[in-house]
């Protein structure tokens, strides 16, 4: 009867043990409506108040905001039973007008819940525009929010869109139009007729398989205003991108059909050379796939660099022998360049060739 009396109270005592288990965080609330807020006031400040509810003493390591925009600040030293603490959490409202929801993570040494996730909403009231901090290039009164686009993913056979934002800052109407506009990209104004202080925007359409061309791929268009051509040549949109093939659509099937590069070797050591001297060398390239290789395009990066496939089709189970020359000009020193071929292996289409060399002066 004493052993089962004695058990018991054991037992009561170690639960009564295991329920002090550390510190314990608790939030008054974990989300503050921020409601209507305006954009000219440029930051919202909130504080989150907690207490530690446990038996020993709270520690908050760091506080992880889901974006740059949202900055959280928090008590760092530890925190006594019973105690409080407060998380602040301020929100940058410029160049952000509409609803947010935003996020802050925080990493505490409470056992039972090592990490509490805090949430602010709101809507940003826009504030008056500054045109010349929304749109900091100026054409000649048109103000534009940027004149360099880059095409991201620009593959053959899609149309990638941008847009770029403009105004007429100017007290006088203006009429716009473009000159020079390449065949694969397509430009339209949402309004060519402006107001004084009228805004609207570029629509740029990129169409890759127009470009007929493969890897980094640069442009120029100008934006001419109230038909100053002269004027216009300083107006120049500058486009890039990056043109590679689309194997989104090949089934399962055709790609394990599909061809497969295999070179000899991907770096060629030329050993030393005097400038102005040119060497030669010679590597292989094999299809070890089921369908013809094609070899779009050879980009070296320099020009006395020369890369010479004796074929730009290789059938299956074929190979073919690529020369390669380098021209070791007025370099000094250790050298290393490169060449990319542009393939439709789907798994490889983009494959680089390291070439290097001593240089040693004449």
């Amino acid at each position: 009867m004493k052993k089962v009396f004695f058990s018991l109270l054991a037992c009561v005592f170690g639960l009564t043990v295991l329920a002090q288990t550390g510190p314990s965080i608790q939030f008054e609330t974990k989300l503050h409506d921020f409601g209507d807020i305006n954009e000219d006031d440029k930051t919202a400040t909130c504080v989150f108040t907690f207490k530690n509810v446990g038996d020993g003493p709270l520690i908050i390591h760091r506080a992880v905001a889901s974006c740059g925009c949202t900055t959280p600040e928090f008590t760092k030293e530890p925190i006594v039973p019973g105690g409080t603490g407060t998380v602040k959490v301020t929100y940058n409202t410029v160049g952000r007008p509409d609803a947010f929801h935003k996020t802050v993570t925080l990493y505490s040494n409470d056992p039972k819940t090592p990490n509490i996730i805090l949430s602010i909403k709101g809507t940003v009231i826009p504030g008056e525009e500054d045109p010349e901090l929304s749109y900091p290039r100026n054409m000649n009164g048109l103000r534009l929010d940027k004149t360099q686009v880059n095409v991201l993913d620009a593959r053959i056979g899609s149309i990638r869109t941008e847009t770029i934002r403009f105004i007429n800052a100017t007290s006088r109407p203006m009429r716009l139009s473009f000159r020079n506009v390449p065949p694969h990209i397509r430009v339209v104004a949402s309004n060519t007729q402006l107001k004084p202080k009228e805004s609207g925007q570029i629509t740029l359409s990129y169409l890759a398989s127009e470009a007929r061309d493969y890897g980094r791929k640069e442009d120029n268009f100008m934006v001419v205003i109230d038909n100053d051509v002269k004027a216009s040549a300083n107006n120049l949109i500058h486009v890039s991108a990056y043109i590679t093939e689309d194997f989104s659509r090949l089934t399962p099937d055709q790609r394990a059909n599909a061809p497969v590069v295999a070179f000899s070797e991907n770096r060629i050591h030329f050993g030393k050379m005097t400038q102005n001297t040119k060497k030669t060398s010679f590597i292989t390239l094999e299809n070890k796939g089921k369908q013809p290789l094609f070899i779009r395009k050879i980009v070296p990066e320099y020009d006395g660099l020369s890369v010479s496939p004796e074929k730009m089709v290789v059938p299956a189970g074929k190979s073919i022998r690529i020369k390669v020359t380098f021209n070791a000009g007025r370099f000094n020193g250790n050298v290393v360049q490169r060449a990319t071929i542009f393939t439709n292996d789907p798994k490889n289409s983009l494959s680089r060739l390291f070439i290097s060399a001593t240089v040693q002066p004449n």
